[in-house]
């Protein structure tokens, strides 16, 4: 009999258990982290090697389905679009963001949360050029806080 020792995806830090895992290379593209790192909710070894296997487990299950799914669409023909660009998102401006944010963090807020939030979007869209929340890119954001640090001209 062939003893075969299975790979430990669990870490004991103060006490407490975490299972670690590093995404695979051929699937990083689909996601914002190169590792997953869980909290296990137990101070025994035992359990946390239980858990940290069920949960290995469950991840190479839907990884497989990942891989599935990216061959049958390259085998169709089809381009596999990320998650965060859908229909919906795309016709969201930073104006219904805005009303949005009014609308759930508002209640009870005086009229300056509200002119202070209108101000800081009003001087993001000038900046911008555009009132579109999805075509933003991680560029914009320095050009906004160089446009920001301009002295301001006094009237």
């Amino acid at each position: 009999m062939v003893w075969v020792r299975s790979p430990v995806y669990f870490y004991n830090r103060n006490g407490t258990y975490y299972f670690s895992r590093t995404i695979p290379s051929d699937l990083r593209c689909r996601f914002l982290k190169r590792k997953i790192e869980v909290f296990l909710p137990t101070k025994s070894e035992s359990k946390a090697a239980k858990s940290a296997a069920a949960l290995s487990d469950r991840l190479e299950r839907y990884w497989d389905s990942l891989r599935m799914e990216m061959i049958y669409s390259k085998e169709l023909g089809l381009t596999v679009l990320p998650e965060s660009r859908t229909a919906t998102s795309d016709s969201l401006s930073l104006t219904d963001a805005l009303a949005l944010y009014h609308r759930l963090k508002g209640t009870g807020k005086t009229s300056l949360f509200f002119e202070s939030s209108e101000r800081s979007i009003r001087y993001l869209i000038e900046c911008m050029g555009h009132d579109s929340l999805t075509s933003l890119e991680v560029s914009d954001a320095g050009r906004f806080r160089v446009s920001r640090a301009q002295p301001l001209i006094l009237r």
